[in-house]
This record gives C-alpha cells, sequence and structure tokens, in this order.
C-alpha cells in the first residue's frame, strides 16, 4: 500500500531545525547558569572572607577608585545570599579616607552578578561631607562629581545603576565654599534609591537643624533618555518633589540661589521641580507662609507680607519662559489684601527674523493691591511711573493679552477682558519743554464697568458707570463731572499716527441732567493732531437751569460762564441741545467758517438777575426776572434769550415780554 501522507516543506524542516537549536541553547544557558549558581553557594559563600582581595580590587576597578574592606561575612546561605562588609573605606586619588562606612548589607542575584553589582546594598549610620568649592565643584566624600567622565563620575554612575541602595540613619554634612555659607548637617538622614530598566525613583528623608524646622521629605521619580548611557545619571529627565511641613525660607537664600532675596518668612511649603540633564528647568510650589520679606531686586523697597498662600510655578525654555499662578492670596503689612487671582505670563525672546513674543491671562487682578505694591515689584521704572499717575483701582475679572515685539516698541498686540469698579486718576495736559515732549490731557473716571477688545489697529468696547463720574481736564473748569449713570458703546482705529473714535448709544444722568448723544473724533491733519477734530450732538431731556453754568466748557470765555452763574439762579430747562463740530484748536468758533458751537434749551420757571450784583457796586441791586420761560442759546462766544417772559421781581404784576 502506497503512503500518501505529505513530506514536510524544506522551510517547515529549517523552521524546526531553528527552534530545536534556540531550545537547546537556553537549556544550555540555564545549566550554565545553575551550575554558577551551585559554585556561588558551594565555593564562594562559603570562602567569602577569603575572595576579600579580589572584591577589593573588583570594586576598585568598577568604581574607578581605591576601595578597602575591613571583613566579610556571609549572612545567609539561602537562594539570596547576603553579605555584611564591615569597616568600608573609599579612598581618593590621594589615597586619604573618601567614605567610612562602619556596616554595609549587600544582597547578591544573578543578575547582580552578570552586571558586577549587588542587588541590594544597604549602609547603616554613614557619614558624608559634600563640598562646593569656590570654583563650583561638586565633591562627594572628597570626589570630584562634576566632571562627567572622571573616575569619581563612574563611582557615582556605578551606585545610581544598583537595583537598590538603602541609606540608613545617616549624617550630611554641605559647605558651601562659592557661596561663604555656614556648614549645614543633616541628621537621621533615610535614602533609598530603586533602578529598573531605564527608571530610577528615590527617596531622602531629613531633619535640619532647629532654625530650619522640622523633617522634610524628597522623593523623585527620573527616566533616562532612550538613547542615553545608562551609567550616565547627568542625563536624567524626570520630576523631584520637596515636602516641607515647617520651614524657615528665609534660610534657603544663604544656600541656594532662588531667584530673589527672602529676609524672612516661615510656614509649609511643597514643591514640585522639572530636572533634565541635571539642571532645574521649571517647577511648581504650593505655599503656606506668614511673616515674609523679600527684595524682588536689588533697586527695589522689600516687600513685606504678613501672610501669603496660593501655588506659583515657572518653566524656563531656550528661547524663554512661562511663570503662573493659582488661587494666589496675600496680605500686605499695610493690611492691603491680594484677593487670590491666577496670573499666566509667556515670553518668548526674538529668534532671527520672528519678534519676540508675550502672552499674558489673569483674572481677579485687584488694581488697587497692585498699585500700592508695583514699587516693590521689578515692573521697570516706566510702569512704576503710570501706575503712581493713574492710580489704578478696581477689579480685573478677566483679561487676556497677546503681543508681538519688545513691551516698549510693540509690533502687535491684542487683548480683552473685564473690568469692574474700576477708577483711573486723571492726567492734565503738560507743554513741551527740553526734558520732555508735550502731552495731552488724559481723563479719569471712577466707578466704571468695561467690557473690551483692542488691537494695534483699534478696538471696541460697552462702558457703564453707575454712581461715579469723569474727570475731564481741560474741558470744563471744575473737571468732575458726578454721575449717577452712563453707558455707551466706544469705538476706534489706528491707522499710523492718525486716529479715529466714535461713541454710540450714549445715555448719561445725574442730579443735574438726562440725556443721551453721540461723538465722533479724529485726530487733526499734519502737526496740529491735537486736540483734534469733533462732532458732538447731545439731547438734554432734563436739566437745572442753575447749573448750566457748569457744563459750559473753558472755550466759553470765563466772563460769559461766571455772568450764566451768577444770574441764573434756579429754574429747569427741556428739550436742551448741545451742538460741537469743528477743529478743537478754533473752539468756540468765533467765525462760522470754523465750525459750530450751539447749546439751545428750553427754560420755565427761571429766576433772572440779569443784572447780577458782581455787575454793579450799587447797593441795592437790580430787580431779577421770575417765572422766565423761554429758549436761551449759548452760540460760540455769545449768550442769546429768545421769546423771554416773565414778571418783575417785586412787582408781581408788572409782566416782561420779549420778542425775539
Amino acid at each position: 500500500m502506497t503512503d500518501c501522507s505529505p513530506s514536510p516543506s524544506r522551510r517547515l524542516q529549517a523552521y524546526a531545525a531553528v527552534a530545536k537549536g534556540v531550545l537547546w541553547l537556553l537549556l544550555a544557558l540555564w545549566m550554565v547558569l545553575a551550575l554558577a549558581w551551585g559554585a556561588l553557594h558551594a565555593f564562594i559563600v562559603p570562602r567569602i572572607g577569603e575572595l576579600r582581595p579580589e572584591l577589593e580590587m573588583r570594586a576598585s576597578r568598577v568604581l574607578g577608585i581605591p576601595v578597602r574592606i575591613g571583613r566579610i561575612e556571609a549572612l545567609s546561605e539561602g537562594f539570596m545570599p547576603s553579605f555584611e562588609l564591615s569597616d568600608v573605606v573609599l579612598l581618593d586619588p590621594a589615597g586619604r579616607p573618601a567614605l567610612m562606612l562602619p556596616r554595609v548589607l549587600a544582597a547578591l542575584s544573578p543578575r547582580s552578578l552578570l552586571h558586577l553589582g549587588f542587588e541590594q546594598l544597604y549602609i547603616d549610620r554613614p557619614e558624608l561631607d559634600i563640598r562646593r568649592d569656590k570654583g563650583g565643584r561638586i565633591y562627594i566624600a572628597g570626589l570630584d562629581f562634576s566632571q562627567r567622565d572622571s573616575d569619581d563620575s563612574r563611582a557615582a554612575d556605578w551606585f545610581s545603576s544598583q537595583p537598590e541602595f538603602v541609606i540608613k540613619d545617616g549624617t550630611v554634612r554641605w559647605s558651601d565654599e562659592m557661596r561663604g555659607a555656614p556648614p549645614l548637617a543633616l541628621e537621621r538622614v533615610d535614602f533609598v534609591m530603586r533602578s529598573g530598566g531605564r527608571g530610577h525613583q528615590l527617596r531622602l528623608d531629613a531633619t535640619p537643624p532647629a532654625e530650619w524646622g522640622e523633617r522634610f521629605s524628597l522623593r523623585g521619580v527620573f527616566r533616562e533618555p532612550l538613547l542615553s548611557r545608562s551609567e550616565h545619571w547627568q542625563d536624567w529627565e524626570g520630576q523631584l518633589h520637596g515636602d516641607f511641613a515647617r520651614v524657615d525660607v528665609s534660610q534657603l537664600r544663604r544656600y541656594a540661589n532662588v531667584g530673589v532675596e527672602v529676609g524672612t518668612g516661615r510656614g509649609a511649603v511643597r514643591a514640585w521641580a522639572d530636572i533634565s540633564h541635571g539642571q532645574v528647568v521649571g517647577g511648581t510650589a504650593d505655599v503656606v507662609l506668614s511673616g515674609v520679606s523679600t527684595r524682588l531686586a536689588p533697586e527695589l523697597a522689600p516687600l513685606e507680607l504678613t501672610s501669603v498662600s496660593g501655588r506659583v510655578a515657572g518653566q524656563r525654555f531656550a528661547t524663554g519662559f512661562e511663570f503662573g499662578t493659582e488661587q494666589l492670596q496675600f496680605q500686605t503689612a499695610d493690611g492691603i489684601r491680594w484677593p487670590g487671582g491666577n496670573v499666566f505670563v509667556r515670553w518668548s525672546d526674538a529668534q532671527g527674523l520672528q519678534a519676540a513674543r508675550g502672552e499674558l491671562r489673569a483674572d481677579k487682578l485687584d488694581l488697587n493691591a497692585l498699585g500700592q505694591v508695583a514699587t516693590r515689584l521689578p515692573l521697570g521704572p516706566p510702569t512704576h511711573k503710570a501706575l503712581e499717575e493713574f492710580a489704578p483701582r478696581g477689579m480685573v475679572e478677566k483679561f487676556e493679552a497677546k503681543w508681538e515685539g519688545p513691551v516698549d516698541a510693540l509690533k502687535s498686540y491684542e487683548a480683552r477682558g473685564r473690568a469692574v469698579g474700576l477708577e483711573i486718576a486723571a492726567r492734565p495736559a503738560l507743554a513741551a519743554t527740553a526734558a520732555q515732549p508735550a502731552r495731552a490731557a488724559t481723563p479719569g473716571v471712577r466707578g466704571l464697568t468695561v467690557d473690551f477688545d483692542v488691537t494695534q489697529a483699534g478696538g471696541k468696547g460697552k462702558v457703564e458707570v453707575r454712581s461715579g463720574g469723569l474727570d475731564l481736564p481741560g474741558v470744563f473748569e471744575d473737571p468732575v463731572v458726578h454721575l449717577d449713570e452712563l453707558t455707551a458703546d466706544v469705538q476706534w482705529k489706528k491707522d499710523g499716527p492718525d486716529i479715529a473714535a466714535s461713541i454710540q448709544h450714549l445715555k448719561f444722568t445725574n442730579a443735574d441732567a438726562q440725556g443721551d448723544g453721540t461723538i465722533k473724533w479724529q485726530t487733526g491733519k499734519g502737526a496740529n493732531r491735537f486736540p483734534g477734530v469733533i462732532d458732538l450732538q447731545a439731547g438734554i431731556a432734563r436739566a437745572d437751569g442753575s447749573r448750566v453754568w457748569r457744563y459750559l466748557p473753558l472755550g466759553v470765555p470765563k466772563q460769559a460762564r461766571d455772568y450764566v452763574q451768577n444770574s441764573v439762579v434756579s429754574g429747569s430747562a427741556t428739550g436742551a441741545k448741545f451742538r460741537v463740530k469743528g477743529d478743537l484748536r478754533n473752539f468756540p468758533f468765533k467765525d462760522a467758517k470754523q465750525g459750530d458751537f450751539r447749546i439751545s434749551a428750553e427754560v420755565k420757571d427761571v429766576n433772572f438777575a440779569f443784572v447780577p450784583r458782581t455787575l454793579t457796586k450799587e447797593r441795592t441791586p437790580w430787580p431779577a426776572l421770575t417765572q422766565l420761560s423761554g429758549e436761551l442759546i449759548f452760540e460760540r462766544n455769545g449768550m442769546e434769550v429768545k421769546g423771554a417772559r416773565g414778571r418783575l421781581a417785586g412787582a408781581p404784576d408788572l409782566q416782561v415780554k420779549a420778542e425775539a
């Protein structure tokens, strides 16, 4: 009978041969490992003391420094043998003891043997000296750890590559010759580092001197870059976390550069530091401190804070930085309280043709608190001067801004936000001098709520004033106009040096008047850009006649303004119309070709002293007109009354009538 079963293909036969070879190879490796492990238990462990010279030589070769071992004793003959090493000494290049370890426990495993290391190293009660010399070089136990490829650095790399490295109840002394700080000793130091694959985890608990605070903890998680040599700890990247339950932060300035000078400060700090290639590139800190005194720049006065709490975070880049706060609250020694706002700032330096860039986001900015502490913040002289002159108050509920170019010469920008309860001081105009150019007057405001959206080309906003006022220097003799309510929509555009603005849907009311209107304004031509060209139209539904003089602009001659103030004793006006149109350099437009200035109103029940006491030297004043009604007109630099009807004071039966 013929066998019809298919024969295996050559490819399948080759796969089977390879699989069989791999199995035999694995079996051989396991047999070699078993023989080696058996040799370790049968010959090495019982004779470990006799191998001390060989181990010293091997350890010296691995670490790159001389190693002396006083005594070795096997503690266990189980599957995972361990040894106790006594009086271990590491010598510096000059042959002097660099580190003395009274008791070291070491555990072996097959993996550790392949790497000429230990599965676990446990060091009991070591004493370690760490020093930074005047040149900035770091010495640990007398060994220079600053050089990446030195023998001393290879020792650190070997320790950091061990699967588990433990220090119990140690003492660490830090000396900083570079900063000239007194030595710092940490007691009861417990340290654990575990390494596996490309990851490393460490924890340090220590007790500082009493004046520093209470026991603290440091924890780190690091990873080696994928293409980096594993023994180079300088290439690690990760995060370091510190927890200080009670600390005097003023002690830090003597031992570390924290970016600012901290005079005093006590409380709790939790911090996270981002590490890359041995450098701190960013971090976050949660703080609850009291009695803080800090100087943010050498030329600034100290900032005194009775309390501060919240989160601060920052990050450095190759071309810039980020900084932010979350729920940051503080109270100054003057009683000013920052309410707990959030701030985020990002800055990128100019790169080639790319201009510098900035971004700012903020909420709950208390401008009053900011103005009070501004002189102690590194904001620059121009900002300090502006904050002093404008004295801003109020709350910025939300603010977002982006810009390109240096802050003092922006190429482009955009900003939007909302502010409530805003108060800004007015600035009077200044004439040009040799030291400074001329400056136009800027108005002030009180009780303002504004939503705004602006760019370098213009912007828009919605404004509202309640129980506030406007300060208009150079407009009225008494520049402050009190307002019960004002609302308006504002828009403006910029085209090079030319500026155009408009105010639409303007409505206002106060104790003197109620009305609405529109305003259009633009810069003048050529060198005569200011005070600009205006087109103002307003309607007054209600007005107190005795207060009309109050709203006559300074362009009206003072004699005329004084006459209106002294002559219109009482009365009311309705249906008033206010019109100003033309170049404000020519106000009040004596020539009709220059522009138009006209105020007209229907008045009634007016008490009009048409010859006030200020215009006569006679003891008996001229009788006033009472119950006067008619049309009162201010046009250009004159005043006129049309259709007047009234009675003469002291002669109620005598009626006075003036026809236009």
